[in-house]
């Protein structure tokens, strides 16, 4: 499978990430009533869970044929960025707009833009669909990555914004386009990684800075010229990058978990930038540890959590699509344990103290120390993440609409009756507010 199509279909999948540990803590939101997110082809929507209702709605009709971008969710803000390079800041509890970008993906290049919608979205459509990163928050920062299709898009960017009014504080343009990973915030730098690079941009002013690795072009004889792509992994890392602000950690698509320990300056200690062998590939020793399993050796999907000092992967045998869930110290890269489950799985994610997911016919779950792993034949199949309200109920959505699960009765419960499609180039983004 070539980069470009690899891209596209890892796209397509929900690039979800815990917020545990690894980013700046997520400001509490206050909500009138139980309330439910959910973002889907170029809609998003705020149920009021206590009456089964659409509290608010915004759609974007130029997105409506699906949006692979994902939200944050801020306090009282909802950080939405768009396939058309819509980037908007929405109030909670009213769906008001506080304030909107438009990215274009080319910004060496700016462009006229009408005011007319059917004139904008003329010049729009052509770049679509822009690939945004996960907006990260971090205090007044908002940091989000924008690519698109490599043969349209020929540049990436590294975003921040201003919080209170969207106005843009520094941009930083990206060595390669194959991005949409969410920056991850590291000592005092921001680091954001593809399928090919890992690269750390200084908080202040979003400059391109040394880490440590070799950072130069050195031609030598009977060999390709080296710059950044050197620095590469043994394979592509179509995966979130973790932290527990003392180590990253990246997950390989051949299998390798990598930690990467840096001082507090956010740098290799004695790293030689000169060193033409000072490469992830040729000196694997300035990794802290490398997990690596021999039988369970690929990386089936690009989930990858960090959970209270526990890294959360799920690997495969090529052969038979057997699923395996391992669990590594994030400490020391030992395994804690795994467990082979007897469908493929489908989605699945942390969501309370529980992991949770689906397989084509079951919902799944289990305790976070793997025990207790019990499944139920369902009749309407999540086409979202399941997320956890309470000690024994899941929430979800469906092609039919809002379904809770209740563990205790073994039964789901449509709560809200809506058609929703299960469309592969469009992520179904879900996020449940207690009130």
């Amino acid at each position: 499978m070539n980069k470009i199509k690899k891209l596209i279909l890892l796209i397509s999948v929900s690039v979800l990430w815990s917020c545990h540990n690894n980013t700046p803590k997520a400001t509490p939101s206050k909500v009138e009533h139980a309330t439910l997110l959910v973002a889907t082809e170029g809609n998003i929507f705020n149920f009021d869970l206590d009456k089964n209702r659409i509290a608010w709605q915004y759609k974007s009709p130029i997105d409506s044929a699906g949006n692979r971008n994902l939200f944050t969710l801020d306090g009282q803000n909802i950080f939405m960025p768009f396939e058309s390079g819509k980037f908007i800041n929405f109030d909670l509890n009213t769906g008001k707009i506080i304030w909107q970008q438009q990215i274009y993906g080319n910004e060496g290049t700016p462009m006229s833009m009408s005011n007319d919608r059917n004139a904008e979205a003329a010049v729009l459509r052509p770049l679509v669909p822009l690939f945004m990163a996960k907006p990260l928050v971090d205090g007044e920062n908002i940091l989000m990555v924008s690519a698109g299709q490599p043969e349209y898009v020929k540049r990436a960017w590294l975003y921040n914004f201003n919080r209170e009014k969207g106005e843009r504080t520094w941009l930083s343009e990206l060595p390669t386009v194959y991005n949409y990973f969410a920056p991850v915030k590291y000592r005092d730098s921001y680091f954001v990684n593809s399928a090919v690079f890992l690269n750390k941009y200084s908080r202040s002013s979003g400059t391109d800075t040394s880490y440590g690795m070799f950072d130069g072009d050195v031609e030598i004889a009977g060999q390709p010229k080296q710059h950044h792509e050197s620095n590469q992994f043994t394979n592509t890392t179509y995966s979130q990058i973790q932290t527990d602000g003392e180590n990253l950690f990246i997950a390989e698509d051949g299998g390798n978990i990598y930690a990467l320990h840096l001082n507090k300056d956010g740098n290799l200690p004695d790293g030689d930038i000169s060193d033409p062998n000072n490469t992830f590939i040729k000196n694997p020793k300035v990794f802290k540890w490398v997990f690596q399993d021999k039988t369970y050796g690929s990386h089936k999907s690009n989930k990858f959590f960090l959970e209270d000092g526990t890294l959360y992967v799920e690997f495969g045998l090529p052969i038979d699509g057997k699923t395996c869930l391992f669990t590594i110290n994030a400490d020391d890269g030992k395994m804690k344990w795994r467990k082979i489950l007897p469908s493929e799985i489908k989605n699945w994610t942390i969501s309370g103290d529980k992991i949770i997911g689906n397989t084509a016919k079951d919902i799944f779950y289990m305790d976070t120390n793997g025990e207790n792993y019990t499944e139920f034949r369902v009749k309407n199949i999540p086409v979202s993440d399941i997320k956890s309200i309470d000690k024994t109920h899941f929430i979800y959505v469906t092609q039919q609409g809002i379904e809770v699960f209740d563990t205790a009765s073994k039964t789901a419960k449509l709560v809200v009756v809506k058609a929703f499609n299960n469309n592969e180039y469009n992520n179904l983004q879900i996020q449940y507010i207690s009130k």
